[in-house]
């Protein structure tokens, strides 16, 4: 009889296995080929030339601004969003534990004991049990839920990394922008005392009778307009130093001493960077990872509702002793031993087990559809980043060289009319060119760097995609 029990459950073990192994040998559509037909045959830029590359822990610490590089290491550590996205993958950790849970057996153990008078007689029992349960589908459903968890965790260890690099790239922008507006209020503040000087210089021209009250009014007018741009200017540095407390996780008055705008100046971007297109772009960035892995688990999910229809194997079975006294279980004891083995099939709720295969296939569509607009989007952003990127290094040369020009004429302006050989109207036109040509060259440089961060951030944080777990897309 034992030797018939054991070749039932070694029968039933194969049996098992080979559903599990049949399941295991489905092999998933290569879903990176959805992308093909969207990424251009030839990149509208070529890759930027270039001899290093940056990882992304080194990728700010290029840029050689230690206040940067302080503020986006805290934002990355402290970010409620990238709290938020940990958390979720913590709980998506848990769900690949409780799926891995249910490809083994399940065993409870138990005892109890009982005391019985009767007529001045006193009896006990004592009783010990262990238990045992297997449940399995033969078209591995349990296996086929296993891997999609693990796909989805996947997914959301790859979201982390795409809201890390979403808010450093946020972070830094921030900076930026700070020491802009910070440069141009000093930019403003020295018209400031250009049109101070001017209107000074007009009343004394009126005084003289070498100019008229036309031109103090006119002085007059430019130096208050410019004097008006400073509260707006204020409004905007103080917006950007909310935001870097908001990203930073603290207090606007806990920002470092260091984002004051004394000697505030641009970071400066790194040289000579190597970045490849198109290919790293969907290699490197998380959020097209991460859809990949959501679209594979959505694949495992429909297989497990396919699965569903077919049979599971059920194994149970139970090992107890029962004795008179604790010392005798186990040794004197009586003991008790049961196997059942059993297969089940759905016969009856195939209504629902049609409604859940619709539903995955559902949610398969919509991670599809998902999948294809990152993809959309990565290449999108990537392109706009190049093209503003070159777009502000061919302005750079020009404007700098408008700024110098600029100069030149203010300064032969002003000694013309401090001479009485020019007239106050040309000395206001050449003001307002020289802080137009600043401004301008300020705002040119501010997007170049702004473009590089929004590179950053499309290529998916930093220039090079090592890293992380191994995952099974990079082993097939």
């Amino acid at each position: 009889m034992i030797f018939v029990k054991r070749r039932m459950i070694r029968a039933l073990s194969a049996l098992a296995a080979a559903g599990v192994l049949t399941g295991c040998a489905v092999q998933s559509e290569n879903w990176s080929a959805l992308s093909e037909p969207l990424t251009p045959a030839n990149w509208s830029h070529p890759a930027l030339s270039g001899s290093e590359t940056f990882e992304t822990e080194a990728f700010w610490a290029a840029w050689n601004d230690p206040v940067l590089d302080a503020l986006v290491r805290r934002a990355v550590e402290n970010n409620t969003d990238v709290l938020s996205a940990l958390a979720n993958l913590r709980a998506a950790r848990a769900q690949v534990t409780s799926a891995t849970s249910a490809l083994f057996p399940t065993f409870t153990g138990g005892g109890n004991g009982r005391t019985t008078r009767t007529s001045g007689n006193q009896t006990e029992s004592w009783q010990a049990t262990l238990s045992g349960e297997w449940t399995i589908n033969l078209a591995g459903r349990e296996y086929r839920l296993n891997s999609s968890a693990e796909w989805s965790a996947l997914a959301s260890w790859l979201t982390v990394k795409d809201v890390e690099a979403a808010v450093a790239a946020e972070t830094a922008q921030a900076y930026v922008n700070l020491r802009s507006a910070q440069i141009n209020r000093r930019i403003v503040e020295d018209s400031i005392r250009n049109y101070r000087e001017n209107e000074q210089l007009a009343r004394w021209q009126v005084a003289a009778g070498l100019a008229t009250a036309s031109d103090a009014e006119d002085a007059i007018s430019q130096l208050r307009s410019a004097e008006a741009r400073l509260p707006e200017i204020d409004r905007g540095i103080q917006e950007y130093r909310n935001a870097l407390a908001r990203l930073t996780v603290q207090s606007p008055e806990a920002l470092p001493e260091s984002l004051s705008d004394a000697g505030a100046e641009l970071p400066t971007v790194p040289e000579g960077l190597a970045v490849r297109l198109p290919a790293d772009t969907l290699r490197q960035r998380p959020d097209v990872r991460g859809a990949e892995m959501q679209l594979r688990s959505a694949a495992e999910a429909v297989d497990a509702a396919e699965a569903a229809f077919f049979p599971s194997l059920s194994l149970s079975g139970s090992l107890g002793t029962q004795a008179a006294t604790i010392g005798m279980l186990g040794a004197s004891g009586t003991g008790i031993a049961t196997l059942v083995g059993g297969l089940s099939m759905p016969l009856l709720n195939w209504g629902g087990l049609v409604a859940q295969e619709e539903s995955a296939r559902a949610t398969l569509d919509s991670a599809k559809a998902n999948y294809l607009a990152v993809v959309t989007g990565a290449l999108e952003e990537t392109d706009n980043a190049l093209t503003g990127i070159r777009s502000s290094e061919e302005r750079v040369r020009r404007l700098s060289e408008a700024v110098e020009h600029a100069e030149v004429s203010n300064q032969l302006a002003r000694l013309e009319y401090e001479s009485g050989i020019g007239d106050y109207l040309t000395l206001l036109s050449s003001e307002r060119t020289l802080l137009t040509a600043r401004e301008t060259a300020l705002a040119n440089d501010t997007n170049r760097v702004n473009y590089y961060i929004m590179l950053y951030r499309a290529l998916g944080g930093g220039w090079t995609p090592e890293g992380g777990p191994e995952t099974q897309s990079d082993k097939e």
